[in-house]
Order: C-alpha cells, then structure tokens, then sequence
C-alpha cells in the first residue's frame, strides 16, 4: 500500500506588502533549514495563493490553520491594522506569535499587544536561535543548526537594502484620475457634483467624469485606459464587499438579487490592469472591500455612515496635501488628525504625486 502523506506544519508570515522581500528571504532560510518540512504561508508569495484563488480568503484558511504565527515588525508596519488583526486572531487561539523586530525597530519598542509577546531581532544570531527552537519546540521537530552568526549577517545587509529602497519613494507624474458614480449616487442628495468639483481642482485637465458608471462600464475603462487614481460614489454590498451599481433597498441597502455588482476580486484585477494606484470609495461601510483591494492598490474607505457634505470635506484636504507635495502616507496621517471623517487608509505602498 503506498505511505500515507504526512501533513507539514504550518506557519504564518505575516507582514506589510513594503517588506515583501523581509518575508521572502525569512520564508527561504526556514524552509531550507528545515529541510522542506514546513509549510510557510507568506500572502505576497505567488506560490503561497494559486491564480484565481479569492486573496482574503486564502489569508483567513491559513490563520485558521497556522501552528505558529511569525510577524515581521518594522516602525511602518507595527501601526498598520491588519498586521494587528492578523496577529491578534492568531493569538486568541493559544499558538505561538514571534514578532521578529527588523530594519531599526529595537525590540523594546514594540507597542502593546506585540510588546506583550517576546520578540527578537531579525538580525541578532541569538534571536534567530530563539525563533528556530520556538518553530521546532511547537512543531515536534528537531531544531536545525544552521550558522546563525552568517544568517544574522545576511540578515543585516538584507536589511540595510531594504531601508536604502524605502526611501526612495516612486512619484507619479501627472496622474490621471477616474471620478465616477452609479446612476443612483450621481442624484443630488448623494453630493457627487461637489466630489467632481473637488478632484478636478486638484487635477484640472486630467479627469475623466462618469455619472452612470456600471460593471461593463468599469472593466471597459480599467481595461482600455490607465487611471493612476480612481475615485467612486457608488453604494458597497456589506456583507460581500461587492460594487452596487443599481439602486440599493434604503432599508436594508442590499441590492436586488440580480443587481449589477462587481465582486471584490474582479474589481482589485482590474485595478492590477489599469496600474491605478489610489483607490478614494467616498461612500459608506467600504472597509471590506478595501481588504481586497489592498493587495494591489492604496485604499481609503469609510467604515462607518458619512454625507456627502463629510467626504467632500475629507477630499479637499486630502487631494491638496497630495498636490503640495506631500506623500501619499504623510496625506493619509495629517488628514486623519485634521478631519473627523470616519475615513480610514488601507496601505499598499507609499508615493508621490507630481
């Protein structure tokens, strides 16, 4: 009789998709130290998520059945929401969770709940012994030997690479932008006039207008032009995250079963095709798809109920500090002290546009 396949044990990387290359090269030494023997979950890997698999999805299967939660922690990332999150459903379910500080952020500056937890430094010889014997220790696995004090070097130069390329952030020169609502949220009472008048302030000359967007309207544009920001008025299925291009129920505000929808994955595809890289969803209880769309693209969304009046507020400071010079994430942290707007960012990657 063939040998019953023993299932590896699992575990999870979690991090900002600034520091993909942090994640990768860790997911490289522990797999081959490992000798193969565990399965490593890093979701900007695209060997981790097959083509076509839902991203959200695949990240909450691998938190559900992770052994060991690995965070990689940096002063960009320790504030970062989702980080968080995913380090917290981890933790609530009794496993281990190892932040790994790296690229200046000392271990006794973590912030709680990750200081709560004992950390170590990705490129300190000791802390990477501490790690393998924590993997090994909970997987029921011998704990290799490798040369740490040349893995803690590699991981130090890794390190001042990584720095060296986040300061150079990439400028966006004369960005296009797509202001488009539904048919139902260009009426008067949803305030899309003012959201026009807004962005074409800040980008005069360099938006294109649509007050009847539908979902064969959407891919037509993401899929013939380039749009580096795309700014919507349109309602969000709650529950799915999905775009609601017909008119939603005012009491339930879910759509008809056969309304026109775009699904979260379809619509961050499309975003992939048309490289946009700002994603501005003026309406309200957006965060969920927000999540998807952050695998490709910076978002901001509401998560909670906002007027018309509120997110043109919200636009004009953020839009002017964008076109002042100000990066995408210096836009995102002084427009949320500047404005109440329960606006929240979604970060993908910091830039500038010119």
């Amino acid at each position: 009789m063939p040998k019953r396949a023993v299932a590896k044990q699992s575990v999870f990387i979690s991090h900002i998709s600034d520091e993909t290359d942090v994640a990768q090269w860790l997911k490289a030494a522990l797999a081959r130290d490992f000798l193969g023997m565990l399965d490593i979950f890093v979701s900007s890997d695209r060997l981790t998520i097959e083509a076509g698999r839902r991203w959200l999805d695949e990240v909450d299967k691998a938190l559900k059945r992770a052994d060991v939660q690995i965070v990689l922690c940096s002063r960009e990332s320790v504030g970062r929401p989702w980080v968080n999150f995913e380090a917290g459903a981890v933790w609530l379910r009794g496993i281990p969770v190892v932040p790994i500080c790296h690229s200046g952020l000392p271990v006794d500056d973590l912030p709680p709940p990750l200081s709560m937890l004992e950390g170590i430094a990705l490129s300190d010889a000791d802390g990477l012994i501490k790690l393998y014997d924590v993997v090994a220790r909970t997987l029921l696995l011998n704990a290799p030997t490798p040369d740490f004090t040349a893995l803690a070097a590699q991981a130090r130069e890794l390190e001042a690479t990584h720095r060296s390329a986040a300061t150079r952030l990439p400028v966006v020169a004369n960005p296009r932008v797509l202001c488009a609502a539904s048919a139902d949220y260009a009426q008067p009472q949803y305030g899309f006039d003012m959201d026009v008048a807004v962005v074409e302030k800040h980008f005069p000359g360099r938006v294109t207008v649509d007050r009847a967007l539908t979902a064969a309207g959407l891919l037509d544009r993401l899929t013939t032009e380039a749009f580096d920001i795309v700014h919507l008025v349109t309602a969000v299925d709650p529950e799915s995250g999905s775009l609601i291009f017909d008119p939603i129920d005012p009491t339930t505000r879910m759509p008809a079963s056969d309304a026109d929808v775009m699904a979260p994955g379809a619509f961050a595809a499309l975003l992939g095709e048309s490289k946009t890289q700002l994603v501005v969803l003026a309406t309200c209880k957006a965060l969920l798809l927000a999540v998807e769309v952050a695998t490709v693209a910076n978002m901001a969304a509401s998560d909670q109920d906002i007027s018309g009046r509120e997110a043109a507020d919200w636009e004009e400071c953020f839009y002017g500090l964008l076109v002042k010079g100000k990066s995408l994430y210096k836009a995102f942290d002084l427009v949320r002290v500047q404005r109440k707007t329960p606006i929240r960012a979604v970060r993908h990657h910091d830039m500038l546009f010119a």
